[in-house]
């Protein structure tokens, strides 16, 4: 049995199997230690930077938006403290558990965070995604009791958003909101991150390389359930530069005043030098409800809201303009050397056209008509005439010319151009000619033509200027952040070659108009000459006799305008009101310029004392 035992032993076959699993064995260790090597070694650096990413944290400091100014510095937009929650997406371990419990405290977007945080912790985990912004500080108080459970999220102190005149100045300064990624995507500002705000309308978005700033950030240690223990670096975010614009805060909110309840625009512009002093919308909206992160049911309320609070009407608007074009007309003829001022056009209360007859809106008539009452009493029969006598082309000219069909080139996003018919025109739309009929109701601004209100004060206002066709301008300056302040100077477009005596007989009518007993006496200031044009525009043909604005359905009731400026003799102020289905521009439109003016008058007294006492003060 010994032997045997002993044989074995010395088995080779045994002996090779051994020395097999002791190389295989030996194999293996060292593959081990070829990995522990390269883990411990090669790696080294790579794994020390995973440890660190998991007890650092780098907390974005959002850099503060700048101020938008009015002209007399007073800050129209500003930025001011707001408890916001952020989402770190690497830190979250539940999102599905943290976010109920978050929806029981805060108020949030529960169709959208949770998609953003998860395409942050696939993409960029390291981000910040703002879920809500503005908290109370219970809110915040009850987020920091709750610490534990909402280790991804936390509350920080960023910047917002805000409005002083709250809605009065909404369409022209616009609103900001956070950056989305079809933005980032196309974008080629390496600064600009996830999170970040932005302008998205009005001057918001027009200056928004100014007023935005450099984000600046904290290098922060964390513990195990998120919480900073330890700042390690801090770098300060940089503020976002000023922009000072042409805007009077008393002139804005006066006008938007007078606008409570209606549809329709009103903006006042300094004629000389194309400073818009007030530009209102209405309706308007909040553009702090976009700030703080608009919901959707906001937004389809909105949206659906027949009147169109989202959109400008002063220069997205376009509408026909009815007898605020009559001046432009009367210029014409004078200018083509058709009519003479003194030659008179009879008015029955109608003009027969073929087999139609086309009314005045002064059924018993005006009489024997000469082109200054014309203009004052507004009479349509004297200016179906004149569009017959002249022609579209003949019109056309001079009306775009003015401003009238063409961009005003202001510094706002989204101007629509209207449209002001000519031949041409009408070859592309209709291989018909013009008929005689519809040459008529060019000379009354009804028709194919339609414009928006900020086209029409600048035709006004290039009246007024004698033909300098000014841009208008809603940037004074700006203060770049570490930059040089820029001035914005005036800009005149175009200086129209109108005869002085032509230009000065069609604003002595205007003048007329407001203080001769004419159409626009509800715009007449004491002791300031006040000139303008009323304009009840047909929105839509009503057959049969003629029905009152009043008495016919809202939205088929006229469109209501006047256009004025003051003084007379030298324009300082010229301002247009439309008011969508006002009914009469003499009674809905002309009150509103009043009260406008009004204002800028008021205003203007203390600053000229004020400078007089400063004149005092040098001698």
């Amino acid at each position: 049995m010994t032997q045997r035992i002993r044989k074995r032993e010395h088995d080779p076959q045994i002996v090779k199997r051994i020395q097999t699993v002791i190389w295989v064995a030996f194999g293996l260790f060292a593959l081990l230690m070829v990995r522990v090597y390269w883990l411990q070694v090669v790696q080294y650096e790579r794994f020390r930077t995973l440890s660190e990413n998991n007890r650092l944290r780098i907390r974005t400091i959002r850099a503060p938006r700048g101020q938008i100014l009015d002209r007399k510095g007073r800050p129209i937009a500003e930025t001011q403290a707001s408890f916001d929650l952020i989402c770190s997406p690497i830190d979250v371990a539940d999102l599905e558990g943290e976010l109920k419990l978050l929806a029981e405290i805060v108020d949030f977007d529960t169709d959208e965070i949770p998609g953003k945080i998860r395409d942050a912790k696939k993409k960029n985990p390291y981000s910040s995604i703002t879920v809500a912004r503005d908290l109370r500080f219970e809110q915040v108080s009850v987020i920091e009791f709750n610490r534990e459970a909402l280790r991804g999220f936390s509350v920080l102190v960023e910047a917002k958003r805000s409005y002083p005149y709250g809605r009065a100045f909404a369409h022209v300064l616009g609103y900001v909101g956070e950056v989305s990624q079809a933005e980032l995507d196309a974008s080629e500002d390496e600064l600009l991150g996830m999170g970040d705000v932005v302008g998205k309308y009005g001057l918001e978005r027009e200056e928004d390389d100014v007023l935005r700033g450099i984000n600046g950030g904290r290098h922060v240690e964390v513990d195990a359930a998120g919480r900073d223990k330890r700042l390690v670096e801090e770098v300060p975010p940089r503020a976002g530069g000023i922009v000072t614009t042409t805007l009077d805060a008393d002139i804005q909110k006066t006008a938007e005043e007078a606008m409570e309840g209606k549809a329709g625009a009103v903006i006042a512009m300094v004629p000389k030098t194309g400073d818009i002093l007030a530009f209102v919308s209405a309706p308007t909206f909040d553009p702090s409800a976009f700030s703080r992160g608009i919901r959707k049911a906001e937004w389809q309320e909105l949206s659906n809201d027949p009147r169109k609070p989202m959109q400008n009407k002063g220069l997205q608007g376009t509408y026909a303009p009815g007898s605020t074009v009559k001046p432009f007309v009367a210029l014409a003829a004078l200018e083509e050397g058709l009519q003479d001022p003194k030659a008179t056009v009879r008015c029955p209360g109608h003009l027969w056209i073929g087999n139609r007859a086309f009314r005045c809106w002064r059924e018993k008539g005006h009489g024997s008509v000469d082109m200054y009452k014309g203009i004052v009493q507004s009479c349509d029969v004297y200016f179906y005439t004149m569009g017959m006598r002249l022609g579209p082309d003949r019109i056309a000219k001079l009306e775009r010319d003015a401003g009238l069909g063409t961009l005003t080139e202001i510094e706002l996003p989204g101007e629509r151009k209207g449209l002001v018919p000519d031949s041409e025109w009408k070859r592309k739309v209709s291989k018909e000619r013009w008929y005689d009929s519809e040459r008529a109701i060019l000379g009354i601004g009804q028709g194919a033509i339609h414009v928006t209100p900020l086209e029409m004060l600048a035709g006004y206002a290039s009246i007024a200027t004698g033909g300098e066709v000014m841009r208008p301008r809603l940037v004074d300056r700006i203060a770049p952040r570490e930059a040089p302040v820029e001035q914005r100077a005036p800009k005149m477009l175009r200086k129209l070659p109108w005869k002085p005596e032509n230009v000065a007989f069609v604003r002595r009518a205007l003048g007329g108009v407001v203080n001769d007993h004419g159409t626009g006496g509800a715009a007449k200031l004491q002791g300031i000459e006040v000139g303008g044009k009323t304009g009840t525009a047909q929105v839509a043909a009503v057959k049969g006799k003629m029905i009152k604005s009043e008495n016919l359905p809202y939205n088929l009731r006229d469109h209501a305008w006047f256009v004025g400026f003051a003084p007379v003799s030298d324009p300082e102020i010229c301002v247009v009101a439309m008011l969508e289905h006002g009914g009469h521009g003499g009674s809905a439109a002309a009150p509103v310029v009043k009260a406008v003016m009004q204002e800028y008058f008021r205003t203007k007294q203390p600053a000229e004392a004020a400078a007089k006492e400063k004149e005092k003060e040098k001698r």
